[in-house]
């Protein structure tokens, strides 16, 4: 009993000994913590109390520090950019040839990157006539046109032979209406019988002119002899009034009077119809004239509808070069291929023309761009990391805006030459974007305006 009785006193006593260690540390820690804030609010108390001298220099200083800021923003400026997209095209745009008609491409005459001159054929497009007697007759035609300047043409028109035309198509109608023209006109004039006549009328014409002077000049002398009889018989009267002649006497001196009055009052008859028959002579040749003038005027009426149909039909179906450049091709073109109305075949590059950039800019900021400024352009084909950018200049500025942007031309005042010494060769449509360098401004004053802004 003693040895059991024992035991759970000496357990007892084991499990006591750690309670009594518990609360030694539990007091441990409540010494620290209030020496920690003892230490806490003396270091507090010295911060919040910083010396005067620190007071007195920070305050120099920090006002030192604002007012070398204010004065560099007051040196320091840069300008705004105004970007956007810049295309270099040439001076002399490049010229399109357009299909005018759907059909095949009967014959292409040239080959990607050939040099051509202006008015040269590039393509014949389908058509029901021959393209190759089309160009006959538009040679004749013209040929004929030309000549008809000159009055001589006309009567030597059947010297001329119209060579014979069977495949003209669309113009088949118009050639037959000069045709039978043209036959009209020969018939006329063939074998010189317009001339021969107009001349016999013109000799007719002289020899009536050539009776009226015979016949005035008659009148004249008859009007003289008529003159000397009047006097005559008045000398008569006056000496049968004295009894010194007959009256046999003054009966033919009377008579003598009369005849000579006859004679003058038939050439005055004479010269009238002489007159008459002029005037009748120059109306055969007026007429005679007039027809010819109407045949003339016909003949070349004809002559230009058909020159017209002709140079109307040659824009459907012939391709010429608008002017001398070179052949750009802007697809894969062969003979016998189909093409449509509006179809774009290829394009001529006019030589060594010059060339510009063009730019749109919109609205905003554009108050600030003018003539002159200098502009930085960076070609998207020639990356400005590797290549540079290129120096250009606007040129001229548009009054009025298209769909809110302004058209501006610009310069390149050394060509196509990068900050970094290289040569860009020209190929028009380039696109780049470019940066027009506006006016300098004070970095203090987009400061300012940016306080402005906020209040």
């Amino acid at each position: 009993m003693d040895s059991k009785s024992d035991l759970p006193k000496q357990e007892t006593m084991a499990y006591s000994k750690p309670k009594l260690n518990v609360y030694k540390i539990e007091f441990n820690e409540s010494e620290n913590s209030q020496m920690s804030e003892l230490r806490s609010s003396e270091i507090n108390e010295i911060l919040s109390t910083p010396p005067d001298w620190i007071i007195s220099w920070g305050i120099t200083i920090f006002f030192f520090v604002l007012m070398l800021m204010l004065s560099v923003t007051w040196f320091i400026s840069f300008p705004d950019l105004v970007r956007g997209n810049l295309k270099i095209v040439s001076n002399n745009l490049p010229k399109s040839i357009i299909s005018k008609t759907d059909g095949k491409l009967i014959k292409l005459m040239v080959i990607d990157g050939q040099k051509v001159q202006q008015g040269q054929k590039i393509a014949y497009l389908e058509s029901i006539a021959n393209h190759e007697e089309v160009l006959i007759l538009n040679n004749f035609i013209d040929s004929l046109v030309n000549s008809a300047t000159n009055q001589d043409y006309f009567f030597s028109a059947n010297l001329i032979e119209i060579p014979p035309f069977f495949q003209l198509g669309e113009l088949q109608k118009s050639y037959q209406a000069f045709q039978e023209t043209y036959i009209r006109v020969k018939a006329l004039v063939g074998n010189g019988s317009y001339l021969q006549k107009r001349k016999m009328l013109e000799n007719n014409f002289a020899q009536l002119q050539s009776l009226n002077t015979n016949l005035n000049n008659q009148l004249k002398y008859n009007q003289n002899d008529l003159s000397l009889a009047e006097d005559e018989l008045g000398s008569q009267k006056r000496l049968e009034e004295k009894g010194y002649v007959s009256k046999n006497d003054l009966r033919l001196a009377l008579s003598k009077v009369l005849s000579k009055r006859q004679i003058s009052e038939q050439m005055l008859s004479s010269l009238k119809n002489n007159i008459i028959s002029q005037n009748l002579k120059q109306q055969e040749i007026l007429e005679l004239d007039k027809t010819i003038t109407e045949q003339k005027n016909a003949l070349i009426l004809s002559m230009h509808t058909l020159k017209n149909e002709i140079e109307a039909w040659k824009q459907n179906f012939i391709a010429y070069a608008p002017t001398s450049g070179k052949v750009i091709f802007l697809s894969s073109l062969q003979e016998n291929q189909l093409v449509k109305t509006g179809q774009e075949l290829l394009y001529i590059l006019p030589y060594g023309e010059g060339f510009h950039g063009e730019m749109n800019i919109g609205q905003f900021n554009f108050g600030k761009v003018k003539r002159g400024q200098e502009i930085i352009i960076k070609l998207q084909s020639y990356p400005y990391e590797d290549y540079g950018t290129i120096g250009g200049q606007i040129q001229s500025i548009s009054e009025i805006p298209k769909d809110s942007n302004y058209f501006v031309k610009v310069k390149f005042p050394n060509g196509l030459i990068t900050s970094t010494k290289k040569s860009i060769s020209y190929r028009n449509g380039m696109i780049a974007s470019a940066e027009i360098i506006t006016e300098d401004r004070r970095l203090i004053d987009r400061l300012l305006n940016e306080f402005m802004r906020l209040f």
